[in-house]
């Protein structure tokens, strides 16, 4: 699963990689290791010779400026795995089916998940970019003043906390995993409708928004660096870390949620 913080750290890790390398070939692969269709509407040629100048990211969305003149978008989140691996060779790769990048002679970012040519455009001045002014405020981007804002919007919604919390309209990036720790530490439930919440329980969830996704990437988004207060250090074992009882989970707009019913209200 792919969220803000990996994606953050992915990021970080392409910029001390891959900044001002060129590109080669754009594939699309089967579970047969074979090209299956042209990904994004770009053939396999599209990006060849192309320099990475610049690499930034806004929510889940990775942007790889190219010879200064063009940007590649790429979307990141949710069910993928993304991997920067040497050597560009499809042998022994049977089974995964996924996009590859190449990039010089001896690096191939691979991305492997759902939807994988639907998950990155070539834009240029003329392009359509109305997909980017739907995306609210990116927590980790925006300076802790901005997430202010954030406490407005929210008294404008009538939906479920964790609804709210993954409508990246509201506030872009955050995955099923850091929304229900950022509820956990919040001490709300995720199936609390936001009109019930009091000036200070909304208060409280902007601030956890902020502060949960910190801590995640000062812990390298892994989970064992977690603080052991974490609830995503204990999803697993399905004890609550602040009173011990047991996790539940519950379906929340189609998606299921885990929180302890003792501690969030």
């Amino acid at each position: 699963m792919a969220e803000l913080p990996e994606i953050e750290l992915f990021k970080e890790k392409l910029q001390r990689i891959i900044l001002h390398k060129k590109l080669g070939k754009l594939r699309q692969l089967n579970a047969k290791g074979e090209q299956s269709a042209e990904a994004g509407g770009l053939g396999e040629d599209a990006l060849l010779g192309k320099e990475i100048t610049d690499i930034q990211r806004y929510g889940t969305q990775i942007f790889w400026e190219l010879d200064r003149r063009e940007i590649l978008a790429l979307q990141l989140g949710g069910e993928l795995a993304m991997e920067l691996e040497r050597g560009f060779p499809v042998a022994g790769d049977e089974g995964r089916a996924g996009l590859e990048i190449a990039i010089n002679a001896n690096l191939r970012l691979r991305l492997q998940g759902a939807q994988l040519g639907t998950r990155l455009r070539l834009l240029n001045e003329d392009s359509d970019v109305d997909f980017l002014t739907r995306l609210g405020p990116d927590p980790i981007l925006v300076p802790k003043p901005g997430l202010e804002s954030l406490r407005e919007s929210l008294a404008r919604r009538r939906s479920a906390l964790r609804n709210v919390l993954l409508d990246d309209g509201f506030v872009t990036g955050i995955g099923p995993i850091w929304a229900d720790e950022i509820l956990f530490q919040a001490r709300l439930r995720p199936d609390r409708l936001v009109p019930t919440l009091d000036e200070d329980d909304r208060q409280r969830l902007c601030e956890q928004i902020r502060q949960v996704l910190e801590r995640a990437l000062r812990s390298q988004a892994k989970i064992p660096l977690l603080p052991r207060t974490f609830l995503t250090r204990h999803r697993e074992d399905g004890h609550c870390p602040a009173c011990g009882g047991a996790l539940e989970q519950i379906s929340v707009g189609g998606r299921m949620a885990v929180f302890c019913p003792s501690c969030q209200l």
